[in-house]
C-alpha cells in the first residue's frame, strides 16, 4: 500500500486534515464526526461557518446510519443505484451523530459516495464518514491535481495523498430529495435529465441566477471558484472585445482549438494576445476537465486579464457555466 495513504489514515485518526483525490476535485478531508477535527478544515481554508460540508461515505449502509432518509427511500434506492459510487450527492434530513457544525446547523445533511479508488481506500481503513470539501483556499479555484494543492495548501495540511488529475474536474451534482418536487442544488457532471429518468419523476432544474446567503450545500453562493486575475466570458462562439488600447498581459481560453492556432498550448490569433484552449475538439467533458487546471495556471503566470469563452449550455455544460459565472462575479461577473 502507498506509504502516503498509510499517512494519510493514521492522520485522520488522529484528528488531523489531509488532502485525497475524487473523481471530481481534491478534497481537504478530516473526520466528520470530530468537531475539533472539522473546525480545522475551516480554519485552513478559511471557510465561513454558514457554508455547510458534505458528507463522504462508502456505502448506502453508512448512509442508513447518518441520514433518516426512509420517507425517501425509493428516490434514494433509485439514485444509489444508478449513480452510486460516482459524482452524485443527496441532501436529506440528518441523524444527531453529524455534528452541527459539517451542516452549518441545519437539519439536512449533503451525502456523497465517492468513486476514487484511493478515497474508498482510506473509508474502509478509517471506518467513519469523511468530511471533505474542495482542496483550495475558500473562494479560490478548485484543485484537480496534488500539484494544485501543494501551490495554495501545501504547508497546512498533514499530507497529500496523489491520486493523478481528477477524471470529472467539476464538483458534484447535488439534489434536494427533501422537497415535495426534487431539486438540483448545484449542477454537476450528471445532469437533471439523468437524475430524473432514474428517479421516474418530474426534477426542478438548476437556475444559474439563484444565489443563496444561507446555502443547504456548497457551491450556491455568488462569489465563489475565482482566480485573482480578472476574468471576463465572452458568448460560446463568439470572440472577445479586447480593447485595442490594453496594452497588459492578455490570456484567452477558447472550449475548442481555433483552427488557425500553433501545434502548441498557446498561439497568436486574438490580437496578438496569447491564446489557450480546454479541447481540441470541444468535447464538453474533456473542457470541464481541464477547466480549473488551466484557470490556477494562468492565474499563476503574471497575466493583467484572462477572457474566457462560455460553454454551450446543455448537458455538463450546464455546470460549467455555472462554476465560470460564479468565478467572474468577483469582477463584476463581467461578460464581452
Amino acid at each position: 500500500m502507498d506509504s502516503t495513504i498509510v499517512a494519510a489514515v493514521e492522520k485522520l485518526k488522529s484528528g488531523g486534515v489531509v488532502v485525497l483525490p475524487t473523481e471530481t476535485v481534491y478534497g481537504l478531508a478530516a473526520n466528520a464526526l470530530n468537531r475539533d477535527a472539522v473546525e480545522k478544515i475551516f480554519k485552513i481554508k478559511g471557510r465561513p461557518h454558514n457554508d455547510p460540508l458534505i458528507l463522504h461515505i462508502l456505502n448506502k449502509e453508512w448512509l442508513q446510519k447518518f441520514s433518516n432518509y426512509g420517507q425517501y427511500a425509493n428516490r434514494v434506492d433509485r439514485i444509489v443505484e444508478k449513480f452510486w459510487p460516482g459524482p452524485v450527492t443527496v441532501v436529506l434530513p440528518k441523524k444527531d451523530i453529524i455534528p452541527d457544525c459539517v451542516t452549518s446547523g441545519l437539519p439536512t445533511v449533503a451525502v456523497r459516495c465517492p468513486r476514487h479508488e484511493i478515497f474508498r481506500k482510506v473509508l474502509q481503513l478509517v471506518n467513519f464518514p469523511l468530511a471533505a470539501p474542495s482542496a483550495n483556499p475558500f473562494g479560490y479555484v478548485s484543485p484537480t491535481s496534488a500539484d494544485q494543492v501543494r501551490q495554495t495548501l501545501g504547508n497546512l495540511v498533514d499530507v497529500i495523498v496523489d491520486g493523478g488529475k481528477c477524471n470529472v474536474g467539476l464538483e458534484s451534482t447535488i439534489v434536494d430529495l427533501t422537497s415535495e418536487t426534487v431539486k438540483i442544488l448545484r449542477p454537476g457532471a450528471i445532469t437533471a435529465q439523468e437524475i430524473s429518468d432514474a428517479i421516474n419523476e418530474p426534477i426542478i432544474d438548476y437556475n444559474s441566477g439563484v444565489v443563496s446567503v444561507n446555502p443547504k450545500c456548497p457551491g450556491q453562493l455568488k462569489q465563489h471558484y475565482c482566480t485573482n486575475t480578472k476574468l471576463v466570458l465572452f458568448e460560446h462562439g463568439g470572440q472577445p472585445d479586447i480593447l485595442t488600447e490594453f496594452n497588459g498581459k492578455v490570456a484567452v481560453i477558447f472550449n475548442k482549438r481555433p483552427l488557425d492556432c500553433a501545434d502548441d498550448i498557446s498561439g497568436e490569433t486574438v490580437q496578438g494576445k496569447n491564446v489557450f484552449w480546454l479541447s481540441e475538439t470541444g468535447d464538453q467533458y474533456e473542457i470541464a476537465r481541464n477547466m480549473f487546471g488551466l484557470l490556477q495556471n494562468l492565474d499563476n503566470a503574471g497575466y493583467d486579464i484572462i477572457f474566457c469563452e462560455k460553454p454551450e449550455i446543455h448537458g455538463i455544460g450546464v455546470a460549467i457555466n455555472d462554476r465560470l459565472l460564479r468565478a467572474a462575479a468577483k469582477f463584476g461577473n463581467q461578460q464581452s
